[in-house]
């Protein structure tokens, strides 16, 4: 969708929303705790980090810039999903954020939720011009429409010079977790790490294997030591574990994989040498029938009967969760374990039969 596109969309399907986002015409907050940047670095040519300028060059992405790119996005996906125009939001995402954006629609029937966003904290890494992709990050203050209050971590991404501006990314910091105390430079820009930079504790290509692995490994695993424990790190092994011998007793099989993706990696230095990294992952989960008596029974999380159609199914589902998170780890020769502080997802793929 062309820039000339987007701002007339808003007005087109719902004039009224643009007046929920008024908050977002907020300048762009110069400090250093606000967002959790990224270094669009995917595993793919296309997200490979672009190298960072020296202070005296012109950023690639002005603070300005970046400012209007996050009203713009967020004014039009809530006109889209105030007038339950499912194609519209989508075109203004990518990357993990187009699958759960579809999912969004989908499973409210095209009745989105909308949400009321306050003025974004701009993280802008200071990118060399005409090295695509460009990207850069906000936080910013979501609240539903009971007036419920969230901060949200979003990245967005160009990817080369006639694409338009995408959401690529977007997670939930933990009720009480603060973003990392990102590096800023005297002008306000922030400093972008490469995929595979070893200043870290953790490379920021190995956060989500990682994380990945302590998920099914539980706390004697040993991505253990790497990171910390909580509710998608260890919390996801105690629950395999406790409800394997459950669905078994009942005749069926219960197991649960967690992968990294090909969707971009996004890294930023803090004040303390560590970086703050986004990126995603998926967890796949199967509940199967195992004996004559389960056959017929096999239950569908409610979650997901919007796209079964049941609350059970005669012999299998699967389904598929694109995952979204913020992490804080320290710098390179540090003790302390990487911290998980942020998540959000959705199931994006079912399969039953």
């Amino acid at each position: 969708m062309t820039r000339t596109m987007r701002a007339a969309l808003a007005p087109s399907l719902l004039a009224a929303a643009m007046v929920t986002l008024a908050a977002c015409s907020t300048p762009p907050a110069q400090t250093s705790r606000g967002a959790v940047p990224a270094s669009a670095s995917p595993s793919a040519p296309a997200g490979t980090a672009s190298p960072t300028s020296t202070a005296a060059e012109a950023p690639a992405v002005t603070l300005q810039e970046a400012g209007r790119v996050t009203r713009e996005i967020l004014a039009a996906d809530d006109a889209a999903r105030a007038a339950g125009a499912e194609f519209y939001a989508v075109d203004q995402s990518r990357d993990a954020q187009a699958p759960i954006t579809v999912a969004a629609f989908e499973s409210t029937g095209l009745r989105s939720a909308r949400y009321t966003w306050g003025g974004p904290a701009l993280l802008v890494p200071r990118l060399r011009p005409g090295r695509y992709p460009y990207w850069f990050a906000a936080i910013v203050e979501r609240r539903d429409a009971k007036g419920q209050g969230r901060t949200a971590v979003l990245a967005f991404m160009k990817q080369y010079e006639a694409a338009d501006w995408r959401l690529s990314f977007a997670s939930l910091l933990y009720p009480g977790a603060e973003p990392p105390a990102v590096a800023l430079d005297e002008d306000g820009y922030a400093t972008p790490l490469a995929t595979r930079d070893d200043s870290i504790a953790i490379s920021p290509h190995l956060m989500a294997p990682l994380h990945a692995t302590i998920a099914e490994e539980g706390p004697k695993g040993y991505a253990a030591s790497l990171i910390g424990p909580g509710p998608q790190t260890t919390g996801y092994f105690d629950e395999v574990e406790k409800t394997q011998p459950e669905y078994k007793l009942r005749g069926f099989l219960y197991d649960s994989l967690f992968a990294a993706t090909a969707y971009p990696i996004y890294a930023l230095r803090t004040t303390d040498g560590g970086a703050a990294i986004l990126y995603s992952l998926t967890r796949t989960t199967l509940r199967q029938a195992k004996t004559a008596s389960a056959a017929g029974l096999v239950p569908v999380p409610k979650d997901v009967r919007w796209s079964v159609g049941s609350v059970v199914v005669p012999s299998m589902v699967r389904m598929v969760e694109t995952q979204q998170y913020v992490s804080q780890v320290a710098r390179r020769g540090s003790t302390e374990r990487a911290r998980i502080i942020g998540f959000d997802g959705a199931a994006t793929s079912v399969t039953s039969r």
